[in-house]
């Protein structure tokens, strides 16, 4: 009888202790859920376009922000690899911004890395090599101007070789509703997505923030949006310090260019 007695308390004691890690763990797993499974309001990329030119407060100050960025760093510039080591050391993802041919070249390009549809295959692989021999932080692309280079099918499957073998991604900038870049890129397996807005065509603080508003309401809808600014433009630098933070609280999240590509 007393050996009976002794086996009903163990087991009791045994069940409560199985039932209270069934519930610790049923409370943690919610948790999880809560904090990770809701999705965001919406998923923003912004690359910041044409680093490479100068090293001074402003384009430092992109740096300094706590969002996450994805700097596009032009080739040949006096600040270039400095600007790539500097964004690749803080934690920001780093791009080529590769100049492409537009059809409204201002001065010719002497920089030695523009892709035009007149260079064979051999020596597009050349101009990229070069570029991201400087860059050797980058991972991945996307265009500078071109909008005249986007649209040569040729062009873009050789660039599009070249940069599935190196296991890069490419984001078409879209300067030119013909271009030919996205598909082609996603024909040849390379991760690729393409741009939705410019955030400072117009370099005004309101026009800024009209456009990154609108960014954020498009997101809803697409789910994952790019928005492209430029480190030239203290404005826009301005408009993001202030923006981004609002954005995060309200459920955005900010993601990289590598993030985005598919």
């Amino acid at each position: 009888m007393a050996q009976h007695h002794r086996i009903k308390f163990s087991f009791g004691y045994t069940a409560g202790i199985l039932t209270g890690i069934l519930l610790t763990a049923l409370v943690l797993l919610a948790h999880r859920f809560s904090k990770d499974e809701t999705p965001p309001a919406g998923r923003i990329c912004i690359i910041i376009d044409d680093f490479g030119n100068a090293l001074d407060e402003t384009t430092l100050g992109f740096f300094t922000l706590e969002t996450p960025i994805t700097a596009a760093v032009l080739p040949g510039k006096p600040y270039s690899r400095q600007i790539g080591q500097i964004a690749d050391s803080l934690g920001y993802e780093v791009m080529v911004h590769m100049p492409m041919e537009p059809y409204d070249a201002a001065e010719e390009d002497s920089s030695g890395y523009l892709l035009t549809d007149r260079l064979n295959a051999a020596e597009v692989d050349s101009r990229v090599a070069a570029a991201f021999t400087e860059l050797p932080m980058a991972a991945g692309m996307n265009n500078h101007q071109g909008s005249k280079a986007t649209t040569s099918l040729q062009l873009m499957k050789d660039l599009a070789r070249i940069l599935e073998k190196r296991r890069k991604y490419f984001i078409d900038s879209f300067t030119n509703p013909e271009s030919r870049a996205f598909l082609t890129m996603h024909r040849f397996g390379v991760k690729t997505e393409v741009r939705q807005l410019f955030l400072d065509n117009q370099p005004d603080r309101e026009h800024i923030t009209a456009q990154l508003d609108s960014l954020a309401l498009l997101s809803r809808d697409r789910g994952t949006v790019i928005g492209i600014g430029h480190a030239t433009k203290a404005a826009t630098l301005e408009v993001l310090r202030e923006e981004l933070p609002g954005l995060q609280s309200a459920g955005y999240q900010f993601l990289r260019a590598s993030e985005v590509v598919k």
